[in-house]
């Protein structure tokens, strides 16, 4: 009875594992990426357009695995893991009008 009692406890953590695996960017890497974005974004769509649309993307992109978010900014990953992230960010769209 005691064994069934601490399985009960231990199965829940231990099926929840892979999902801290792919829970957030690697440390320091969002603000990099935010950096870069709106940098990249604010000519275009102004500098309060660019920082919703980058965060917007940045929250799209993080549950994707660390080491393909690094490979991301490192500019070291996949053709195939290149165009998924952008499809993913190009779900947030940015309002062009909003430029100051």
């Amino acid at each position: 009875m005691r064994l069934n009692r601490l399985f009960a406890i231990v199965a829940p953590v231990v099926l929840l594992l892979p999902l801290a695996a792919h829970a957030d960017w690697p440390k320091g890497e969002r603000e990099k990426y935010m950096a870069q974005c709106t940098q990249a974004a604010t000519p275009q769509i102004g500098a309060a357009a660019a920082k919703s649309h980058c965060a917007c993307g940045a929250d799209a992109i993080k549950s994707y695995p660390a080491g393909d978010i690094q490979a991301l900014m490192d500019n070291k990953a996949s053709p195939e893991l290149q165009q998924k992230a952008l499809g993913q960010i190009a779900k947030c769209k940015a309002d062009a009008p909003a430029k100051k």
